[in-house]
């Protein structure tokens, strides 16, 4: 196993052991794992509490300036800012990062902590605020959670991007949810219920984007070999890369953004 604790983590670091779902070691004391299909309900409750852009939707400085796990430990039990900013489910996002942490560790693992402060432990390991970001990304990049935590994006961009996500919500009248897209790879494989509640999170969605990748290549190849279809573009093969940027680049604000909100 590797241990990170003192080392850049990044994708490319941890690509040998993110590409085979292998438990990635922080240090001696803490050990993530790739999250389960078995607990895809809860993993996706616990993740919000790892994605909240809190530097671009609040406005308080005070906030701005903080940790994000101080913001975690501040938002717990506070109503009013969760009414203030239409969040209601604020109040439970460090019980919520906790369960994360949780599901990550392994059901082993021992967290403790302090219902004064929120301090907490995981096997004895105190957690800080640059650990608790070390584990938060690896978390990110281990189970494909769609989320940059070293990108800021203003509020402007983020309100746009939600408009964008209900428009082709309600625009798409073909709605799926886990359980068909679970009776489908399990059709698409032949393999049974169990074996997907088996597989990483991360590798049941990659299972699902090649086979759809698969379904349309197939179907536009045969398409063109009859001659009935023509394309201006040629083919992208099914087993080429399926990562998507679906984000425009454009509204990507900088660092420069903070500073000056902050002053």
């Amino acid at each position: 196993m590797m241990v990170v604790a003192c080392v850049e983590i990044s994708k490319e670091k941890l690509q040998p052991f993110i590409i085979f779902d292998k438990e990635i070691e922080y240090n001696s004391q803490v050990t993530l794992y790739p999250v389960k299909m078995q607990d895809i309900l809860s993993f996706q409750q616990y993740q919000q509490s790892f994605t909240v852009r809190k530097n671009a939707v609040f406005h308080e400085k005070e906030i701005i300036k903080m940790e994000y796990l101080d913001f975690i430990k501040y938002a717990c039990r506070n109503i009013q800012l969760a009414q203030d900013y239409d969040m209601p489910f604020l109040p439970f996002y460090y019980d919520f990062a906790i369960n994360m942490l949780q599901l990550a560790c392994g059901n082993n693992a021992q967290i403790e902590y302090n219902p004064s402060t929120l301090d907490f432990t995981i096997n004895g390991f105190p957690i800080t605020s640059s650990v608790f970001d070390d584990l938060r990304k690896i978390i990110i990049l281990q189970n494909d959670i769609d989320f940059d935590i070293d990108e800021f994006i203003n509020i402007d961009t983020v309100n746009a991007l939600e408009k964008a996500r209900e428009f082709e919500s309600k625009k798409n009248k073909d709605k799926a949810d886990i359980e068909d897209y679970i009776d489908s790879l399990a059709v698409a494989l032949k393999v049974t219920g169990e074996y997907v509640s088996g597989l990483p999170v991360r590798k049941f969605w990659r299972y699902i984007k090649r086979i759809n990748k698969h379904e349309e290549y197939s179907a536009c190849r045969s398409g063109q070999m009859s001659g009935l279809v023509t394309f201006k573009e040629p083919l992208s093969h099914w087993m080429t890369g399926i990562e998507t940027d679906g984000r425009d680049s454009s509204l990507i604000a900088d660092e420069e953004a903070v500073r000056n909100k902050i002053g």
